[in-house]
């Protein structure tokens, strides 16, 4: 068990999860903050081949000054939908499952105020394997906690929370294929752009990059980054919100040009790759 740990820092990368509660009550917690429980890393890719072993540790924290958590750790498969939102779904149930690879301690892990606790992930990969390209699993961890009312009260709703740890394991040779189609302005609120991206793949393809808005003598006058993930096989309707950013004139006519690569291209030998964005013109709303 580790002590003393960067709790500020811990948590800029977690994931959390509200899996439902048990009352007569909808829950939602709107930060890992809220839940006071941490995990790192909350995404792990790693490249496999059949028959490989290999070892990760995921790391729990408890950011609470004075409430002791425990949880129970588990497995479960998971996907991206259409927008971009996580879809758990019970281990082995998918065709791309790895849960069958996976062995993991402690099965559960109890947490005193500003503690942490290393979990052992160990992978074994088969040495046949149906499919190339990406297989996943989540690890979870899992609690019960009372929910307060304004004064700090229990109130009697004991609500379910999960934190999520995703991998993604990539047996190799495989491809990433993002293609970028369908951007435009939304009819429906001029603030924001729209675009489709497919990857027929059959590993993620991971994006990152930058959306520069010129005015007509080509000056930047505003500049978002961008960033979203689509899985193998996979559509994303990707959006980016106008509406933050500085400089812009209402009524004013400016092109949006973009520099967008995708970081992981197993094909490339995973060097980043470009992906193609047709510029776009529109008028500020």
């Amino acid at each position: 068990m580790k002590l003393g740990l960067n709790i500020k820092n811990f948590f800029i990368a977690s994931i959390l999860l509200c899996a439902g509660t048990i009352s007569l009550a909808a829950f939602w917690a709107p930060s890992a903050y809220a839940f006071g429980i941490g995990v790192q890393p909350s995404t792990v890719e790693m490249t496999v081949k059949p028959g490989d072993r290999h070892r990760q540790i995921i790391t729990i924290g408890n950011v609470h000054k004075t409430k002791t958590i425990s949880m129970t750790m588990g497995l479960a498969d998971w996907t991206l939908n259409d927008n971009g939102q996580l879809a758990l779904s019970p281990p082995g149930e998918s065709e791309r499952s790895s849960a069958d690879w996976i062995r993991f301690s402690p099965a559960s892990v109890t947490l005193k105020p500003e503690t942490s606790m290393d979990i052992i992930v160990e992978i074994s990969v088969p040495y046949k394997i149906k499919h190339k390209g990406d297989h996943r699993f989540a690890l979870l961890a899992t609690t019960l906690l009372p929910e307060t009312d304004e004064r700090g009260d229990v109130s009697g709703v004991w609500n379910r929370y999960q934190l999520a740890s995703l991998f993604y394991l990539t047996v190799t040779p495989s491809t990433s294929n993002p293609v970028i189609s369908n951007v435009a302005i939304s009819n429906t609120d001029k603030k924001l752009l729209t675009m489709s991206i497919k990857n027929d793949g059959d590993a993620h393809a991971r994006l990152k990059g930058t959306a520069f808005v010129k005015d007509k003598t080509g000056k930047t006058v505003a500049e978002s980054p961008m960033s979203a993930v689509v899985l193998d096989q996979g559509t994303l309707n990707y959006a980016l919100n106008l509406d933050g950013l500085e400089g812009l004139t209402s009524g004013t006519d400016y092109r949006i040009e973009f520099d967008m690569k995708n970081t992981f291209a197993p094909q490339n030998k995973f060097k980043a790759t470009r992906v193609d964005i047709a510029p776009l013109d529109f008028r500020a709303p």
